[in-house]
């Protein structure tokens, strides 16, 4: 594949989970309470990130992202997403807004750099 082919991809897939992660963000500030569905989705989602037998190349690479930034920010990934997942199974809302913060922050990095690569390719 191309650089043009896999910066698209790149930000295609960091768009897709960016906007999945800002919406529970702003739904959560608004109304604090964590759906039955919105935990389901959530967790899913960290599970697939987390799951090393994992061959989806779109997880590998949201993975190798978001665990990238945690080491950055000085945090052990293992950890910080166990206990995100318990948070979310808590329906702990205070502690699972900064944290997908966090995760949000890390895309969206990746997707504004992949962004200004398509633009200058």
């Amino acid at each position: 594949m191309s650089n043009i082919g896999i910066n698209t991809s790149t930000f295609r897939i960091t768009s897709k989970y960016l906007d999945i992660l800002n919406d529970f963000i702003v739904k959560a500030k608004i109304n604090p309470e964590i759906t039955e569905a919105r935990q389901e989705q959530l967790i899913e989602f960290l599970s697939k990130l987390t799951d090393v037998n994992n061959t989806e190349p779109q997880f590998q690479m949201l993975s190798s992202i978001i665990e990238r930034e945690l080491r950055n920010s000085h945090k052990r990934p293992e950890i910080f997403f166990t206990s995100l997942i318990e948070d979310i199974q808590n329906k702990d809302t205070e502690t699972v807004i900064p944290k997908i913060e966090l995760i949000t922050e890390a895309l969206d990095v990746e997707n504004s750099e992949i962004l200004a690569k398509i633009i200058g390719d």
